[in-house]
């Protein structure tokens, strides 16, 4: 008798540990799926907010296509996980369809940023677009010549956020009368084109800054205005923050891995 209530209990025993595992197991499960659900949805809301986050036409087909790739895969996994939400399908049609109306060369002028705010932004965008480059050489969707030509586009838009930030500021000091200031912002903005010129690209930019700051300097001369010193001197610290953006390399993506 008391082996068969033995017995009784250690079957009870062996089915409540077996009930625990398969309970703790489910468990694990669910917790992992959560956790990569979790993950894929700050990471398709990443891609989302830095496809936003430029004014139309800023950035090349290339990289807009490159992270249209990158959102279209995040869906993808995102539909795997939960078959049964058809926002996820939904989701991949339509960055699909706007995938394939990307012009495939930007032939549309880029509209000039004057807002200092707007420029702010703009720096902080491709600060994590760089970023999410890197991430992507690392994960081999992109080879090393494809992330070298993507990262000097980078560096090309940066350029010309510097450009447009000291455009923005003789703006400003032509409409206060302030000419010679504004031959130096010119200057400035001619001096950092010169500085990348060496494909010949900004030729064009190069010539016009150049007419405009000769009609200035004979409307100063004309109107006999000296230059001022201590306000020609001080820099414009937006510009001189373009002036100083590096792409981070991959040490610095290890301290911010926002698109994994």
């Amino acid at each position: 008798m008391s082996i068969f209530i033995v017995a009784a209990v250690l079957a009870l025993l062996l089915a409540i540990a077996g009930y625990a595992y398969i309970t703790q197991s489910i468990e694990k499960k669910r917790i992992q799926k959560q956790r990569i659900l979790m993950t894929l949805k700050t990471k398709q809301r990443n891609l989302i907010h830095l496809i936003n986050g430029f004014p139309p036409n800023f950035l090349t087909g290339e990289l807009l296509s490159l992270v249209y790739r990158a959102l279209i895969d995040t869906c993808e996994q995102l539909s795997k996980i939960e078959p049964k939400d058809q926002r996820h399908l939904d989701d991949i049609t339509l960055y699909n369809n706007q995938l394939d109306t990307l012009p495939k060369n930007n032939t549309a002028q880029r509209a000039r940023v004057e807002n200092p705010q707007a420029m702010k932004e703009i720096r902080q965008h491709l600060q994590e677009l760089q970023h999410f480059l890197v991430q992507q050489e690392a994960l081999k969707i992109i080879n090393k010549v494809q992330f070298g030509a993507y990262t000097d586009q980078v560096k090309r838009l940066s350029l010309q956020m510097a450009v447009d930030a000291y455009l923005y500021h003789a703006k400003l000091a032509q409409q206060a009368n302030k000419l010679r200031l504004a031959i130096h912002y010119f200057t400035l903005a001619k001096k950092l084109l010169i500085a990348e010129n060496t494909t010949r690209g900004y030729d064009k930019q190069i010539a016009q800054l150049e007419e405009i700051t000769a009609k200035l300097e004979e409307k100063a001369q004309l109107t006999g205005e000296v230059s001022a010193p201590a306000e020609v001197a001080t820099p414009d610290p937006t510009a001189k923050e373009w002036e100083n953006f590096t792409p981070p390399d991959g040490d610095a993506w290890k301290k911010k891995q926002i698109y994994d």
